[in-house]
């Protein structure tokens, strides 16, 4: 993999800093400690980059053996990027007789964005269409491909490289994410791409690379490092809790549309306002009216092979036998496999009624009211 460089106003959290452009300096002023969600997703690149290679039939080393994250899971999910990607490549050589795939290609968008480069896991070049293929570890948010900003800046930096060399009219960005069997692909022409970099990424990347700009609070506040002790984060939080404190049916119908508007990012806030004081808390800080205590735990077996030993030595047995659960049975298996023995006995109730917003593309469930007007309406 090439070497790792910082930027400041990096694609990856690009985002972020194009909805709030001050946050881009001001999480400059913070540590960048890593997460162990980071370093398996780094073991996972490693070895999509790998399986790739070898399909490719390119040189490669097996980094397998260094990989502290490896897993059967990673392994699988490796090998299907490889397979999407090649599958891509084939349906590509009915068009073009000579698409090239580029692998953790550094692109530079600086002309948009001061200092701006990344680092474009797979890039698929051809006439007519540039695929730009992004692979996503995380199982936690799902990724979407459609205006996704990162993929973007990507785009852009490829066909600086290469809209010279051959005749790309539509660039097309996947989002390959198969731990949520998540694969989210949006296609834009080349010409609105560029009118996108020129009207909106560089008037605001020159803001954000300024320290200009106003503080805005959003889903995109997640990852942000200053998201702890944002003066911005607070008042907007504190002025939706005004709402909130009102008992449901003293608020209007308006009042409560904008609460669902907001009430996860509310809820991430209280919650991050938790762990920093708990963290600060366990450093050594004093909170007035608070204190640190142990919380509560449950027992555990200091060493499972002594006590199987000893119950055993006593006459007992001492394990349970459990089925399998359906991923772990569908690991042990194998998909094909799986499906031949078990697809027979296996169901999906229904989900817990969810209230998501409009954009959710999960379809509206039927309602008591639902059901009664449509009765109404076949009488």
């Amino acid at each position: 993999m090439p070497p790792k460089g910082h930027a400041i106003l990096s694609a990856s959290s690009s985002d972020r800093w194009l909805h709030c452009p001050p946050s881009a300096r001001l999480c400059e002023t913070y540590e960048d400690k890593g997460s162990n969600y980071a370093a398996e997703g780094t073991d996972a690149h490693s070895l999509c980059e790998y399986k790739l290679r070898k399909a490719l039939g390119m040189e490669s080393t097996d980094p397998t053996e260094n990989l502290d994250w490896y897993n059967a899971e990673m392994e699988d999910c490796a090998t299907g990027y490889a397979s999407f990607i090649m599958e891509l490549l084939e349906e590509t050589k009915q068009t073009c007789s000579d698409p090239v795939v580029l692998i953790e290609q550094r692109v530079d968008f600086s002309r948009w964005v001061e200092q701006g480069f990344g680092t474009s896991d797979a890039i698929l070049i051809s006439d007519g269409t540039m695929h730009v293929i992004d692979y996503k570890h995380g199982l936690g948010i799902l990724v979407s491909a459609e205006n996704n900003s990162q993929m973007k800046c990507y785009a852009l930096g490829a066909l600086e490289l290469f809209d010279d060399i051959y005749d790309i009219d539509t660039v097309s960005m996947t989002i390959y994410q198969p731990r949520r069997q998540n694969v989210s692909t949006y296609e834009v022409s080349k010409d609105d791409l560029y009118q996108w970099a020129d009207e909106v990424l560089k008037p605001t990347a020159d803001l954000a690379f300024a320290g200009d700009g106003n503080f805005l609070c959003g889903e995109w506040c997640g990852f942000c490092k200053a998201k702890h002790e944002c003066r911005a984060r607070v008042e907007a939080n504190l002025l939706l809790a005004q709402h909130d404190f009102k008992l449901p049916p003293l608020l209007t119908d308006s009042e409560i549309e904008v609460i669902l508007s907001r009430i996860d990012e509310l809820v991430s806030w209280a919650g991050d306002i938790k762990e920093y004081a708990l963290q600060q808390a366990i450093s050594g800080k004093e909170w007035t009216g608070w204190k640190l205590v142990e919380g509560r735990s449950n027992r555990r077996y200091t060493s499972e092979d002594a006590v199987s030993n000893a119950v055993e030595a006593a006459g007992f047995d001492p394990y349970e036998k459990k089925l399998l659960g359906i991923t772990a049975m569908q690991k042990l298996l194998g998909k094909s496999r799986f499906e031949e023995l078990l697809a027979a006995y296996i169901e999906k109730p229904q989900g817990k009624p969810t209230l998501v917003p409009e954009s959710d593309k999960r379809p509206a469930m039927n309602t008591a009211k639902n059901d009664f007007m449509e009765e109404y309406d076949n009488e």
